[in-house]
C-alpha cells in the first residue's frame, strides 16, 4: 500500500496539542489531532515515500532546506509517530517560497537525482518529485504569522 502525506494549515497556539497528541499510544491520534484542529491545503496523488528522497535532494541539490524549522517539535513528533514530519514556517515561507517555483525543476533531472539519491530506477520518480515540489510550494503559501503546516508522511 502507498503511503499517503498530509499538509495540514494549523495555528500555531496548536503546536504543543499535536506534540501530545504524537506521544499518545495510538498513532492515529496524531492524525485526529491533525483533523480536528487542522485545515487541509494541498493534496498528493503519489506515493508520499517520494519525499524521504525528495527533502534531502532539494536540502543537498537546490539549497532548500525544509527539515530544520521547528527542529524539537519535530524531532518530539517524528520519534514519537515515526511518520516523516516536516512543520512549514514563516522563514521557511520567506528563504524559499520563491525558490520552489515549478519552473525552476526539471523533471528529467529530478528523476536523475532520485536514482542517484536511492540507487533505485523509478519511471515516474521526476514526476512524483516534481508533484512534491508543487504540493510543497503550495502548502508553503498557506503558512502566516499565526498558522504553520505540518506536512506528514508515512
Amino acid at each position: 500500500m502507498a503511503a499517503s502525506a498530509s499538509f495540514t494549515r494549523l495555528s500555531r497556539e496548536e503546536l504543543s496539542g499535536l506534540v501530545a497528541a504524537a506521544r499518545s499510544d495510538d498513532p492515529q491520534d496524531l492524525f485526529a489531532f491533525l483533523a480536528a484542529n487542522g485545515t487541509s491545503v494541498a493534496d498528493f496523488d503519489y506515493d508520499a515515500e517520494i519525499f524521504s528522497t525528495l527533502l534531502p535532494v532539494l536540502a543537498e541539490d537546490f539549497d532548500i532546506d525544509l527539515e530544520t524549522g521547528e527542529n524539537e517539535i519535530v524531532a518530539d513528533i517524528a520519534e514519537a509517530a515515526e511518520v516523516l514530519v516536516v512543520i512549514l514556517t514563516l522563514d521557511e515561507q520567506a528563504k524559499y517560497l520563491a525558490k520552489l517555483d515549478p519552473d525552476n525543476f526539471d523533471e528529467d533531472e529530478l528523476g536523475e537525482l532520485f536514482e542517484d539519491f536511492t540507487g533505485e530506477e523509478a519511471n515516474d520518480a521526476g514526476e512524483a518529485m516534481l508533484a512534491g515540489i508543487v504540493t510543497l510550494a503550495q502548502a508553503l503559501g498557506e503558512v502566516d504569522a499565526d498558522h504553520v503546516v505540518v506536512v506528514t508522511a508515512g
